[in-house]
């Protein structure tokens, strides 16, 4: 799928973002869904992270089951899960993807004894008072909380995680990037006589979409990370937006946009895109400047159009054949 209009002068933007919300908001369009009556209503779940932490996330199962590939949503800066749920992640839904929306710990409802789930988007909130092993936790406990979840919902054929997304905002880039790393640096099973044959603990992220990314959080960077990532080896597609009048947020995203292209092979896989105004992160969402279509193109491109059918991902010595 090409992205030359990703290319074009802002010129054509207003035509092109009046005739994208209005597909944005039509089902009959968007809607792939097998189920005629529409895909199964949101869940509000908790989830425990190492330590006991509670992680709550809202779960948007598709109706396509095992043929679902799988979009993880991550708030910005003192924000929550709010910030996707109040609108696109219904959109991605009702597009066929399995979607989980998170509130990392210490925002929204992740956190002893807090009702209501915070901020809507990034403000205030909590986020200020975060500490490097906080960030830290996020990558190596909450995030891989998630995956243990999507790992139950692929083992029960809800979804195919083999074909997973992140899209992050923010000071959540960081944390996605990590876990992308993290993920992809996971050993195989030992189930097989040779590497190719082995059954993967990870390998799962397969697109990154970076809105506004920073640069980093505190014991947390997000170009180390990409330094490995943007190889062909990895093969994963990226996506990596910010709006134009905030010259912090424009800087950052050329330098990291720079960065990853560097690699081999970036052609056709990286791609970069700049929004009016100076709204940054989540704060863009909902705001007619076509950054929802243009991420629906980008996963529909390399996400769901990936081959790779579903999987039993258990290693083979505990699988019943």
């Amino acid at each position: 799928m090409s992205f030359v209009s990703m290319q074009h002068g802002q010129w054509k933007r207003s035509l092109f973002t009046f005739l994208s919300m209005v597909l944005l908001t039509s089902s009959a369009v968007f809607a792939q869904s097998k189920d005629v009556k529409g895909p199964p209503k949101p869940q509000e779940l908790t989830l425990s992270s190492q330590g006991g932490w509670p992680i709550a996330i809202t779960y948007y199962e598709s109706s396509n089951a095992a043929d679902s590939p799988v979009v993880v949503l991550l708030h910005g800066k003192g924000g929550s899960k709010r910030a996707w749920d109040n609108g696109f992640a219904p959109v991605l839904q009702k597009n066929g993807y399995a979607v989980v929306s998170v509130d990392l710990r210490k925002h929204g409802k992740s956190q002893p004894n807090a009702p209501g789930g915070g901020n809507q988007n990034q403000k205030g909130g909590r986020g200020d008072n975060l500490s490097a092993l906080d960030y830290k936790a996020m990558v190596v406990f909450d995030m891989e909380t998630i995956w243990k979840f999507l790992f139950d919902e692929h083992q029960k054929k809800h979804l195919n995680m083999q074909k997973t997304a992140i899209i992050a905002s923010d000071m959540s880039v960081p944390i996605a990037l990590n876990y992308a790393l993290l993920d992809w640096g996971k050993v195989p099973y030992d189930d097989a006589p040779v590497l190719a044959a082995k059954t993967p603990k990870g390998q799962t992220v397969r697109a990154l979409v970076l809105i506004s990314p920073e640069s980093r959080v505190k014991g947390l960077t997000s170009s180390q990370p990409s330094v490995s990532l943007k190889e062909p080896l990895f093969g994963i597609s990226f996506f990596v937006c910010s709006s134009s009048g905030d010259s912090y947020d424009r800087n950052y995203t050329e330098k990291l946009f720079s960065q990853l292209t560097s690699a081999a092979n970036s052609k056709g896989r990286m791609y970069k895109e700049s929004y009016p105004g100076k709204l940054r992160g989540t704060d863009m969402l909902g705001k007619r400047l076509g950054l929802e279509v243009d991420i629906l193109k980008f996963l529909d491109a390399h996400l769901k159009k990936l081959p790779g059918d579903w999987s039993d991902r258990r290693p083979r010595y505990d699988r019943d054949e």
